[in-house]
């Protein structure tokens, strides 16, 4: 994975996505804006990292740059994954 944020131009445009998605369901009132973009080593899927409000949790959509489409969501919390935060 190479951090491609400063460079990464979209191929589309992700938001209405984003805004489907019942973030309620996922514990969130609202998202903030593009943290990060990472891109796989086969050029082809971009990993972008949304904010959300959470210390250590972000919403990641992955997007496939051959297709342009989004091909899914996930939340990444690195609290629970890992036991941050914890005394």
């Amino acid at each position: 994975m190479r951090n491609m944020t400063e460079s990464a131009e979209p191929v589309l445009d992700i938001w209405p996505y984003v805004d489907a998605v019942d973030l309620g369901a996922l514990g969130f009132t609202d998202l903030t804006d593009v943290r990060y973009v990472y891109r796989d080593a086969s050029d082809r899927l971009d990993h972008v990292l949304i904010g959300t409000g959470n210390f250590n949790t972000v919403f990641v959509v992955v997007v496939d740059r051959i297709l342009g489409v989004v091909k899914g969501h996930h939340v990444l919390d690195l609290n629970e994954r890992f036991g941050l935060g914890e005394d």
